[in-house]
């Protein structure tokens, strides 16, 4: 069975000064997925989410 798994911690000021900015990190964890799914789709992944400042604030995992 796969599994993907987002994560992210909302308590920083990228979140404060941007309420759009989960749904824009959101976005990026896709795009990551996507991309990985196209070059390796048996493998597992896993990437780091950065807020807009640069500061990491999660993760997305692909498992199967």
């Amino acid at each position: 069975m796969a599994k993907l798994t987002i994560t992210m911690e909302l308590d920083n000021a990228a979140f404060a000064d941007d309420p759009g900015e989960a749904g824009r990190i959101l976005k990026v964890a896709a795009e990551k997925v996507d991309e990985h799914m196209g070059y390796a789709p048996d493998l597992d992944f896993e990437a780091k989410l950065r807020d807009i400042n640069g500061n990491a604030v999660g993760r997305v995992v692909l498992e199967g």
